[in-house]
C-alpha cells in the first residue's frame, strides 16, 4: 500500500512538473511520439535521435530533479550523475519507457527527442 501510495505522489508530483512548464514540455499526445515509423514490437524506436544537451539541462531540471536530485546526485531515485546506464543504450530507453521500481513510465508524457536530450545532457555530467 505504501509502495501505491509513493508511485501515486511520485506521478502527480512529475505530472505537475511537466504541465507547468510553459510548454517547454509538449507532451507527446500533442505533438505525436517522433520516430513512430522505427518502432520496434516493444514500441521503442530502433534509432533514437540525437540529443541536446542544453535542452537536456532544462528538461531535467523540469522534470527529473524532484526524484534524482539536483545535478543528478540521487535523492529520491539513483544518483545519474556518470550512472553505467547512460552509457548502455538499451538499459536507458528500456527505463525510461517502461519506468522501474518507483519511476513511472515516461513513454508518452516526454517526446523521445526530450528523452535524447535528458539522457545527451546526463552524459555530461562527471
Amino acid at each position: 500500500m505504501q509502495q501505491l501510495l509513493i508511485r501515486f505522489a511520485l506521478s502527480v508530483l512529475f505530472l505537475g512538473a511537466v504541465s507547468n512548464v510553459d510548454g517547454h514540455l509538449a507532451r507527446a499526445s500533442e505533438g505525436g511520439p517522433e520516430g513512430a515509423d522505427k518502432n520496434s514490437s516493444s514500441g521503442m524506436a530502433l534509432k533514437h535521435p540525437t540529443g541536446d544537451n542544453k535542452r537536456g539541462e532544462g528538461l531535467y531540471n523540469a522534470s527529473c530533479i524532484v526524484c534524482h536530485g539536483p545535478r543528478a546526485t540521487g535523492g529520491i531515485g539513483p544518483r545519474l550523475a556518470g550512472n553505467a546506464a547512460l552509457s548502455n543504450e538499451q538499459t536507458f530507453w528500456k527505463t525510461v519507457y517502461d519506468g522501474r521500481h518507483v519511476m513511472p513510465p515516461l513513454k508518452g508524457t516526454l517526446t523521445e527527442q526530450q528523452m535524447a536530450d535528458i539522457q545527451a545532457w546526463l552524459k555530461t555530467l562527471p
